[in-house]
């Protein structure tokens, strides 16, 4: 079959290809179409032919575009044409005849011609093969940047509970060894359960003795005002109480630290057992001050009225 020479309709007929068809291929892309011998209806073409209007008729297949035909033709084909015309002036020029000499070397460019296509469609795979083996990478990497991400921001969340951890625990034992201190103390550097216990009251300026009645008719003590400064401690801020004797008063001494800032703020609050006009024996607040500075008695009234909201 390589030493034969081919008509445009035995071309049709072997690709299935109708000849009207065939024609038009071979007058629209005649530049890369190789003849041998003949001219018109008689005119002949080698067997390499065939690889060219196959793959003619599949890139109309893909509807490829004339512009998309030609490079195709031209990357693939061209320099074959090119020299296959060459070969053959150079018979016609010799006067060669066209039967077993030509076929002789229509058939060794024949077989150039199949190892050519084959080099080009193997280079055409592994190019295919290379981009996508790029595109794996480039997904990988994107991939491994969001894994990175998501870890970064999860390390960062872990280190904040971490450190809330941490200042919980500080914070736990700064209320633990509060609630022995006053165990540690001596007996008489601290007030008696009855002290302790007595209604917490204030004075306004018209002599009348202001406490807290709260819930269940019970009253507001200078305990309740301990405890309320004991459970005000947070992570970011610790309290200290201590208590120092007067001649016949306690004195409260309590040093309240911003934890994050590291000021320390202290209030001493000034106290002593008094009996009312009833007959009744509260717990005073005398006075009040604030890093050495006394609190006014309208800032101590608005104090209590804060306590009674919220204890009431």
């Amino acid at each position: 079959m390589g030493d034969q020479l081919l008509s445009l309709r035995e071309i049709g007929r072997r690709l299935g290809i109708p000849p009207s068809t065939i024609v038009y291929y071979k007058d629209r892309y005649n530049r890369y179409i190789p003849s041998s011998c003949g001219s018109g209806r008689r005119q002949k073409y080698p067997m390499e032919v065939l690889e060219i209007f196959r793959r003619i008729r599949e890139m109309y297949g893909m509807n490829w575009t004339t512009d998309q035909i030609e490079k195709e033709l031209s990357l693939k084909f061209s320099l074959l044409v090119d020299r296959i015309n060459n070969d053959q002036q150079v018979i016609n020029d010799a006067g060669l005849d066209h039967s077993s000499d030509v076929h002789a070397i229509v058939s060794s460019l024949s077989a150039v011609l199949g190892k050519i296509s084959d080099m080009l469609a193997n280079q055409t795979l592994f190019q295919s093969e290379i981009r996508d083996l790029r595109d794996e990478v480039a997904e990988m990497r994107k991939e491994k940047r969001s894994l990175e991400s998501r870890l970064t921001s999860k390390i960062q969340t872990l280190s904040l509970e971490v450190e809330k951890l941490n200042k919980d625990r500080d914070n736990l034992f700064s209320r633990l060894n509060g609630s022995h201190k006053f165990e540690d103390q001596d007996v008489s550097m601290f007030p008696d359960e009855k002290y302790l216990e007595n209604p917490l009251v204030i004075r306004n300026s018209h002599g009348d003795y202001l406490g807290v009645l709260g819930r269940e008719k019970r009253h507001f003590s200078l305990e309740n005002f301990v405890d309320l400064l004991e459970s005000s401690i947070t992570s970011r801020r610790s309290v200290d109480i201590n208590w120092k004797k007067g001649h016949d008063s306690w004195k409260l001494v309590i040093v309240a630290r911003d934890n994050d800032s590291g000021e320390d703020k202290e209030i001493i609050l000034s106290t002593r057992k008094v009996k009312t006009p009833s007959d009744n024996i509260v717990t005073q607040i005398v006075e009040m001050s604030i890093n050495e500075k006394e609190v006014p008695q309208a800032l101590l009234l608005s104090l209590f009225k804060q306590i009674k909201d919220s204890f009431a």
